[in-house]
């Protein structure tokens, strides 16, 4: 019950957050991207590993615009995202 209250409120937050930041659906510009869509999106960010010889890369996808901006939205830091992490 208590994990269904949170996930409410986590959305409502979500939402709000979108709002504030002018994220609007590119299907549908009158409208604010929903939470629902903003999970979507951010689910198809992948985080990649790349082995070449004895060394490993880690990376993550380019994101689109439209990730950004939710990203930045909800408050996410993703500058160790933009260099690959080589070991």
């Amino acid at each position: 019950m208590a994990v269904c209250v949170y996930a409410t409120v986590i959305e409502a937050l979500m939402a709000e957050a979108l709002r504030e930041a002018d994220v609007r659906d590119p299907d549908q510009p009158r409208q604010f991207l929903s939470p629902e869509r903003a999970l979507r999106e951010l689910g198809r960010i992948r985080a990649v590993t790349l082995t070449a010889g004895t060394r490993t890369i880690d990376v993550v996808t380019r994101r689109t615009t439209l990730q950004s901006r939710v990203l930045a939205a909800l408050g996410v830091d993703t500058s160790a995202w933009e260099r690959p992490r080589v070991s």
